[in-house]
């Protein structure tokens, strides 16, 4: 099954969703979190291993 999971069943052009001010906020504080933990998960890995020897 190589084709996707995907399907759409009209054109492209007729969602009628627009970005608004809660859309903005709730993806920036998305990207927020991830780059908190992804920064987190970085700094406790490399303390971690360094206590461990």
């Amino acid at each position: 099954m190589t084709g996707g999971g995907f399907v759409a069943n009209g054109p492209a052009g007729d969602f009628s969703g627009k970005i608004t001010v809660p859309v903005v906020i709730t993806c920036v504080v998305a990207a927020s979190s991830g780059l908190i933990f992804g920064y987190d998960i970085g700094i406790s890995g490399a303390l971690n291993s360094r206590f461990q020897d």
